[in-house]
């Protein structure tokens, strides 16, 4: 990762004042997210917990620049999302914001290299660059060897190991995690997790997660509890 100055540390990956989203559903109005004021630090392992339907990928997608908030604030990096255009919040997506789906998402045309050097391709990043990060991850997460493999020829947790890179070789302001585990069995779910403490713990990548897993929970550093688009409780745990 690149060295982070002083002003940067003091920076919050995540900060958004009284934030809410707000759908209507057949004549009613649901609040997926409700009056969420939270700050996230550069460095952290979070985990929104709750739920279905207790607003924590919403938020996760407000956060991400992906769905717009109804009202209130939301910065990413200190850069502030409210009255960006559509455009702006592309570049704030692909500059600041790493992200892991569920399903993975990766281009089954391309190789795992390929998938993972995909979001540096865009940024204008040069070969020998991306393929230096992508090359030092792989090593670093056990995919080494398996760089030229399709997504087809690659188990469900390698997949997401090559979504995890994707994520992290851009090296953005925040990974945003969202229900990673969820397609994985148990032992892909727990190596998965050891990637992303290790990367979190030795490279300092902030990470959020949305997620029901106790697993995940257990693993997190900080846990947001959701219940009905509203902050439950926050929890601090021991490093």
């Amino acid at each position: 990762m690149t060295g982070t100055t002083m002003t940067d540390v003091q920076t919050p990956a995540v900060e958004t004042e009284h934030l809410w989203k707000t759908f209507t559903q057949e004549a009613e109005e649901v609040h997926a997210v409700n009056d969420v004021t939270l700050t996230v630090a550069q460095g952290e392992f979070t985990a929104l917990a709750g739920p279905s339907g207790s607003g924590k990928t919403t938020l996760l997608n407000v956060i991400g620049g992906l769905t717009r908030p109804t009202a209130g604030k939301i910065r990413v990096a200190g850069q502030e999302l409210s009255d960006m255009s559509n455009q702006q919040l592309a570049e704030l997506r692909l500059d600041q914001v790493g992200f892991i789906f569920q399903a993975y998402n990766l281009l089954p045309v391309l190789t795992a290299m390929e998938n993972a050097e995909f979001p540096m391709l865009l940024q204008g990043i040069d070969a020998a660059e991306r393929r230096q990060r992508v090359m030092e991850l792989f090593e670093r997460t056990g995919m080494n060897g398996l760089e030229d493999r399709r997504p087809g020829k690659l188990s469900g947790g390698q997949q997401q190991r090559v979504a995890v890179v994707r994520a992290v070789a851009s090296r953005p302001a925040l990974v945003l995690a969202d229900e990673p585990t969820a397609n994985l069995d148990s032992a892909a779910s727990a190596a998965l997790l050891d990637v992303m403490v290790e990367l979190n713990r030795d490279l300092g990548v902030t990470f959020v997660f949305a997620t029901h897993d106790a697993r995940v929970m257990e693993r997190s550093r900080r846990l947001v509890r959701m219940i009905d688009g509203r902050v439950d409780s926050d929890e601090i745990r021991a490093a």
